[in-house]
C-alpha cells in the first residue's frame, strides 16, 4: 500500500474516532480534547490515538473519562469504519503547546533581563 493511501486511511480513522467521542463522551466544560492523529497497526490489532488536552493538567482525567466510555466508543467506531476486528486503543499526548510555552517563557525572561 502506498504511503499516501496509508495516510488517508489513518486520517479516516482519526476522523471516525473524533466523531465517535463527540457522540458518546461528555467531557467537563473546562476541558478541551482534540484528536490530532490516529495510527493503526498493519494487523489492525492496535490504534494509537494522539490527543491534545487543554488545560494540560487534566490529561489523566481525560484518559479516565475515555477509558470509562471505551466500549461505547468502540461501538460507535464500528458504525463508522469497517475493520475485521476492533483494535485496542492506546492514548498518547502531543506536548508541543506545553513545550512552546516553556520556551516562550524563557525567551521573555531573557528579554526582561536585557539579554
Amino acid at each position: 500500500m502506498s504511503s499516501h493511501r496509508l495516510e488517508a486511511g489513518f486520517e479516516h480513522v482519526r476522523e471516525a474516532f473524533a466523531e465517535s467521542i463527540r457522540e458518546v463522551v461528555e467531557f467537563p466544560r473546562d476541558m478541551l480534547v482534540t484528536v490530532l492523529e490516529a495510527k493503526l497497526t498493519a494487523n489492525t490489532a492496535h490504534v494509537r490515538i494522539t490527543l491534545s488536552v487543554f488545560p494540560e493538567t487534566l490529561k489523566d482525567e481525560a484518559v479516565r473519562i475515555l477509558r470509562g466510555a471505551e466500549q461505547d466508543i468502540k461501538e460507535e467506531l464500528m458504525t463508522r469504519i469497517r475493520l475485521r476486528r476492533m483494535p485496542r486503543i492506546h492514548y498518547t499526548f502531543d506536548d508541543t503547546e506545553a513545550e512552546a510555552a516553556v520556551i516562550e517563557r524563557a525567551i521573555n525572561e531573557l528579554k526582561e533581563k536585557g539579554e
